[in-house]
């Protein structure tokens, strides 16, 4: 056992000053808001099905941390940790927090730049949730969540990472009523590149 652990601690360490690995904080600018329901229909194609609205953007931050492998040049797989807070303009007693675990994969877009793909799905476990008077919505709140993550970053290497997107879930956190959504400006730092100039 301590052979096991010896040899991960040494494979951590040297992946952490690798040149193609970068891990460090991350801080995320959010709005968001939630999605419900409400009495339109759309049609798409031969489909149709129940329209939605938002109900409002309020402002939040997030913040955690990120770590991405360099595969080659133009691809990463990459990860966050972080913890967030959703509110909303109509709802203001209504307030969700998570800590989520989102895994993605970055794609060069222009050879040779630093402008990358984010696309990638995870999980979130709910911190807080709000207590309805409605016990019937207390019921159906999810103390899960499935975020995905669909953004653009630029990359200045061994410097920072701009980061912008949206988070949004498979499903609704309280079943049938409301939806988390984020749309986000955030900044990674890759700490260990930093550290090893």
């Amino acid at each position: 056992m301590k052979k096991i652990t010896l040899l991960l601690m040494l494979l951590i360490c040297g992946l952490s000053f690798a040149q193609e690995f970068e891990i460090g904080p991350m801080f995320n600018y959010e709005r968001t808001s939630f999605n419900i329901p409400d009495d339109s229909f759309i049609i798409i194609g031969e489909y149709g099905g129940e329209g939605s609205r938002t109900t409002g953007y309020e402002s939040n931050f997030s913040f955690g941390v990120f770590s991405q492998f360099f595969l080659e040049e133009r691809i990463a797989i990459a990860g966050e940790l972080f913890y967030t807070k959703t509110t909303s303009t109509e709802f203001k007693d209504i307030e969700f927090t998570s800590i989520n675990f989102i895994p993605y994969t970055s794609l060069s877009l222009i050879r040779n730049g630093e402008l990358y793909l984010n696309l990638g799905a995870g999980i979130a476990y709910m911190t807080k949730t709000p207590h309805f008077e409605n016990e019937e919505l207390n019921e159906k709140t999810k103390n899960f969540d499935f975020p995905i993550k669909l953004g653009l970053n630029y990359r200045f290497p061994k410097l920072l990472i701009i980061d912008v997107g949206i988070h949004s879930p498979f499903s609704r956190i309280v079943e049938d009523e409301l939806l988390r959504t984020a749309y986000y400006i955030g900044v990674k730092i890759p700490l260990n590149q930093i550290l090893n100039k």
